[in-house]
């Protein structure tokens, strides 16, 4: 489980919250986390939880594929768009996508504003 350490981490999430979202004992992701090699049914239960491949979690993909199954024509052309911004511009649109959705913007308030 290679990468599911890195990936909790990422989402701010401790284990005590990831382990209840999976339905596992906090014990048990902790273990997987440093070494196990958990049931197949649990591996596809953390990679449906963080939205990853199993062979991410698993640490044979380097990179963390994005899944675009499922997104109409629009969003998947959202998202090539999207990938070619610069961080600064992400953080505009960010800021232009909760105006549309009518988020607070402090819901998707960046660390440091744009």
């Amino acid at each position: 489980m290679k990468n599911l350490k890195t990936l909790r981490k990422n989402r701010g999430l401790t284990l005590m919250e990831t382990a209840k979202q999976i339905g596992i004992s906090q014990q048990m992701l902790s273990y997987y986390e440093m070494q196990g090699n958990p049931p197949i049914e649990t591996i596809i239960k953390i990679a449906n939880f963080f939205d990853c491949s199993v062979d991410y979690l698993l640490g044979h993909q380097t990179k963390n594929t994005l899944q675009l199954e499922g997104l109409n024509e629009a969003q998947r052309k959202i998202v090539e768009l999207v990938i070619q911004l610069t961080p600064e511009q992400s953080w505009f649109v960010l800021g232009k996508v909760s105006d549309v959705l009518g988020l607070p913007y402090n819901a998707v308030k960046p660390v440091r504003p744009y």
